[in-house]
């Protein structure tokens, strides 16, 4: 009886499994073509829809077993009792409880031990779980692209609220600017520069913004102006020369070209400095108290030891800083900018106390300023600038 018993156990777990099986095709080809019309319980929180995956379905079906395998040994359990308590009626009914008791204790050992190799082999096997195959994983998301320029903002942060971007000169700010934003055009190699001053104008209290920082801070400046241009990497002409007196009466003479200019100047001015296209480079940095003059006449130089007698014995030429400077022609496309660094502070610093920048609007074709405004460089403090930069432009 119990070989018997055990035998239809057997055949009842394989019919299941092939009725799942049949099932679940059956359940795929409706739910391709409608939802369910089925509505099935809910087991250990998990019902079935025409949306089911194989995962959930699967983990439905094993709760279900595992729930009607213990529900037949709770069956099984019961009508045992029932006929061990009609077994003084018919004797052959004690032998067939003891059957039933026997089976129905076997197969709760069986579930027992279905569901102990299940969870020790891996826990997650009670949870059924599909590892989709390997997809791409989806791209982030896209930020809207700037077109490439320099971008000024009343807010702090570089808010967004700065749509159209500048690409030239900005004279005046009609609002106060709080933060700035450089955006480059790597793919077609076009890139800008921009300058920061507290006056209209171009001049005054200054800070570089970095062109390679992500909206850098504006370090204790209001601007009201900002100069914006495009960084050349291959710029024309052959220098920025400084001279120690006016040019600016020599423009009037017909010279054929600006290179006769400068000759001129050169023999004409009493000293002159120049610096050369390869000694710009891609950004000139200098210190205007280390440049000296060349070609000064020796009773233009300053004196810098006497005899006892009071006779100069020993002169240098004059540097450029001070007010030495009187004209300055740009023979090419740079930005030529004088500032001040006060004490203890470097000519590579990003903001500096005083600054002025050439070519300015009124600058004779772009050359330089036929002669210096001085008043325009000071301050209040009656500084004038000790610092040189040279930035390659495209003009």
């Amino acid at each position: 009886m119990l070989k018997n018993y055990k035998k239809l156990l057997f055949a009842g777990i394989c019919f299941f499994i092939l009725l799942s099986a049949g099932f679940w095709c059956l359940h795929g080809l409706i739910a391709s073509a409608a939802d369910l019309e089925v509505q099935y319980p809910q087991i250990m929180g998990k019902t079935l829809t025409a949306t089911t995956e194989l995962p959930d379905f699967a983990f439905y079906l094993f709760n279900a077993g595992m729930f009607v395998g213990f529900f037949a040994v709770f069956l099984g359990l019961v009508i045992a009792g029932a006929t061990w308590l009609l077994s003084p009626a018919k004797p052959d009914y004690l032998a067939n409880a003891k059957d039933r008791v026997t089976g129905a204790i076997s197969g709760l050992l069986i579930l027992l031990l279905t569901y102990l190799i299940v969870t020790t082999i891996n826990p997650q096997l009670a949870i059924f779980s599909l590892n989709k195959p390997n997809q791409p994983a989806p791209p982030p998301p896209t930020e809207e692209k700037k077109s490439p320029g320099v971008y000024f903002y009343p807010q702090t942060n570089c808010s967004n609220t700065r749509i159209q971007p500048d690409t030239s000169n900005v004279s005046q700010f009609d609002t106060v600017i709080n933060s700035v934003n450089i955006v480059q055009d790597d793919e077609n190699d076009t890139y800008y520069v921009s300058i920061l001053y507290e006056n209209p104008g171009f001049w005054g209290k200054c800070q570089y913004v970095d062109p390679n920082s992500n909206c850098p801070p504006i370090s204790g400046l209001a601007p009201s102006s900002a100069s914006v241009y495009q960084y050349d990497f291959s710029p024309g002409g052959d220098g920025v020369y400084f001279y120690r007196e006016p040019c600016y009466d020599k423009i009037n003479q017909p010279f054929g070209s600006i290179n006769d200019l400068i000759s001129y100047c050169n023999s004409k001015t009493n000293g002159y400095k120049k610096i050369t296209n390869r000694d710009i480079g891609p950004l000139y940095l200098g210190e205007l108290d280390k440049l000296d003059f060349i070609n000064v006449p020796e009773e233009k130089k300053d004196c810098m030891k006497y005899d006892e007698n009071g006779k100069c014995i020993y002169t240098v030429a004059p540097t450029l800083g001070g007010e030495n400077i009187s004209s300055i022609i740009i023979n090419g496309d740079y930005l030529v900018l004088l500032s001040y660094a006060g004490p203890g502070e470097s000519c590579e610093s990003v903001v500096n106390n005083s600054c002025q920048e050439f070519p300015a609007f009124d600058d004779t074709n772009k050359m330089g300023p036929q002669q210096v405004k001085w008043e325009n460089i000071r301050n209040n403090k009656g500084i004038v600038p000790n610092c040189l930069t040279i930035v390659p432009i495209q003009i």
